[in-house]
C-alpha cells in the first residue's frame, strides 16, 4: 500500500471514528426536535438497567452485597421503586444457574435444615386455629424471604475476605443510613419528619428507616463490625474512617430516643471490653465513646429510660411504655390459653384485640412466636438461631490453620452482631426482619470456613 492509499485510509478511520463519537449527541439533538425526548431518557433508563442487571448477573456477589446495603441504608425509602426485588431475582436466577450447572450446594448445616422443617410444622398447625390464616400466610413468605436471603449469602460468600467484605458492607449501609437521615432532616425529605415523642415535642432521629426503635437496633447491630473493622485495618486512613463511622454511628444510636437499645449497646461495650483487656487502647478508646455517648445525650433520653422502671406498676404516665405492657401482658394471657397451638402465626394483633385498644404487636419477638405457634414454635425458632450462632462462637474460639489471624477476631464480632439484634428483639417484633437473620448467615458461612480448615489441618 502507498502512502498516499495509508493516509487516505487513515483519515477515512477519523472520520468514521469521529461520527461515532458525534452519533449520540444527533440522536439527542433529533429526539428533541422530533420531541421524543421522553422515549429518548425511558430508552436511556431500560439500557442503564440492562448493563446493571448483566453486570449482576455476571457477578451476583455484587448483587448481594447491594441487598445487604440496600436493607441497612434504608435507601428504598428514597427511591421512586423497589430496587431490590429485581436484584433478589437476578442474583438467584445466577445462583441458581451455577448448581444447574454443577456448583456445589453450601448451606449443608443439618442442624439448621432440621430446626427450619420444624418451625413450618408448627407454623402450619398454628395455622388451624388462626382466627385470620391470611395474617399467618403473609408472615410465611417473610420468612420464606429470609431463608431466601440466607441461602444466598451462604452461597456467596466463599472465602474470609468475602466475609469481612460482607461485615464492611453491613457497617457501610449503617452509616449510610445516619448520612441519609441528617440529610433527609436538612432537606425537609424522608421518612424522618414525624417521628415526635407525643407531649414533649422532640424529634426522633430515624436515620432512612420508618421506625426510630427499629433503626436503632440495626444501627446497634452493625456497631461490632465497625468496632472490628477500626481493631484490625492496617492503613492508618482506613482506621480513622472506621473510628469516625463507630462514633456517627453512635450519635445515630442515641439520637433515635430508643430505651431499649441501652441493652444491646452495653452488652456490646461489656463484651469487647471483656475481649480486649489486655489491650489499654481498646479500653481507653472504648470508655471515652460510652463516656462521651452518656455526657452528650439529651436529659430527655435518660427520663425516659428511668421511666421503665413504672412499667410493671400499669402507669398510664408513659403511653408508650403503658401500650407496650398491655401488648405483652395480653400476649401472655393468650398464650397460657393456647400453649401447645397458639392463636396462629402473625395473629396477635387479631386475636389481642379483645383487651389491646390498639392494633399494634406484641412488642417482643419471642413472645410475638410464642403467642402465634405455641411452646414448640419458639422452641424450634430459638433453634434456628442457635444454629446459626454456634458456628461463629466455635470460629471465635478456633485456631486457624488456613486463614488469615483476624478471621478469629471477625467470627467473635460476627456473634456479637447477632447477640445484639437478639437483644433488641426483645423490645420489638421483628421476627421476619432481614436484620435479625444476616448474622445467622454470615454465622454459617462461618461454619463451612471451619470444616474447610479443619479438613485441611487433618490432610
Amino acid at each position: 500500500m502507498t502512502s498516499a492509499a495509508r493516509a487516505l485510509s487513515s483519515r477515512g478511520e477519523r472520520l468514521v471514528l469521529a461520527a461515532l463519537a458525534l452519533l449520540p449527541l444527533a440522536v439527542y439533538l433529533a429526539a428533541r426536535f422530533l420531541g421524543y425526548t421522553k422515549f429518548l431518557r425511558l430508552g436511556a433508563v431500560a439500557v442503564a438497567a440492562l448493563v446493571f442487571g448483566m453486570t449482576l448477573f455476571v457477578r451476583p456477589r455484587w448483587g448481594l452485597f447491594f441487598l445487604v446495603f440496600y436493607i441497612y441504608s434504608g435507601v428504598g425509602s428514597w427511591l421512586p421503586v423497589n430496587v431490590a426485588l429485581p436484584v433478589s431475582f437476578i442474583v438467584t436466577g445466577a445462583v441458581l444457574l451455577q448448581l444447574v450447572r454443577g456448583g456445589q450446594n453450601r448451606l449443608v448445616d443439618a442442624s439448621f435444615w432440621c430446626a427450619v422443617a420444624f418451625f413450618l410444622l408448627f407454623c402450619l398447625q398454628s395455622m388451624l386455629v388462626a382466627p385470620a390464616p391470611m395474617l399467618s400466610v403473609v408472615e410465611l413468605a417473610n420468612f420464606a424471604k429470609m431463608l431466601l436471603v440466607v441461602y444466598l449469602i451462604v452461597q456467596l460468600v466463599r472465602t474470609a475476605d468475602d466475609l469481612r467484605r460482607l461485615a464492611y458492607v453491613v457497617f457501610a449501609g449503617a452509616v449510610a443510613t445516619v448520612v441519609l437521615g441528617a440529610a433527609g432532616l436538612y432537606l425537609g425529605i424522608g421518612p424522618a419528619q414525624d417521628n415526635f415523642i407525643g407531649g414533649v415535642f422532640v424529634l426522633r432521629f430515624t436515620g432512612a428507616h420508618e421506625n426510630p426503635n427499629r433503626a436503632a437496633a440495626y444501627m446497634c447491630s452493625a456497631l461490632p463490625l465497625g468496632l472490628f473493622g477500626a481493631r484490625n485495618s492496617r492503613e492508618p486512613w482506613l482506621r480513622a474512617a472506621f473510628i469516625a463511622g463507630v462514633i456517627l454511628l453512635i450519635i445515630g444510636i442515641f439520637s433515635t430516643f430508643s430505651r431499649s437499645v441501652v441493652v444491646p449497646f452495653a452488652a456490646i461495650a461489656l463484651a469487647v471490653l471483656v475481649r480486649e483487656v489486655h489491650s489499654k487502647r481498646s479500653w481507653v478508646f472504648l470508655l471515652l465513646l460510652t463516656v462521651a455517648g452518656i455526657v452528650l445525650t439529651p436529659r430527655y433520653y435518660w427520663d425516659r429510660v428511668m421511666a421503665l422502671r413504672d412499667v410493671a406498676s400499669g402507669s398510664q404516665k408513659d403511653w408508650s411504655v403503658y401500650t407496650r405492657w398491655l401488648a405483652m401482658t395480653t400476649a401472655w394471657e393468650l398464650f397460657l390459653k393456647h400453649p401447645l397451638t397458639g392463636v396462629g402465626l402473625g395473629n396477635f394483633i387479631v386475636a389481642g384485640a379483645y383487651k389491646v385498644f390498639l392494633r399494634i404487636v406484641a412488642h417482643n419477638t419471642y413472645l410475638e412466636i410464642l403467642v402465634g405457634t405455641g411452646i414448640f414454635g419458639l422452641t424450634t425458632f430459638l433453634w434456628i438461631l442457635a444454629a446459626g450462632i454456634r458456628s461463629a462462637v466455635a470460629g471465635a474460639r478456633h485456631h486457624w490453620a488456613s486463614q488469615p489471624a483476624w478471621v478469629r477476631s471477625l467470627c467473635f464480632y460476627v456473634a456479637l452482631s447477632a447477640v445484639s439484634i437478639w437483644l433488641s428483639a426483645l423490645f420489638g417484633s421483628m421476627p421476619f426482619r432481614y436484620p435479625l437473620w444476616i448474622p445467622v448467615a454470615a454465622s454459617l458461612a462461618v461454619g463451612n470456613l471451619l470444616r474447610s480448615d479443619r479438613a485441611q489441618a487433618a490432610a
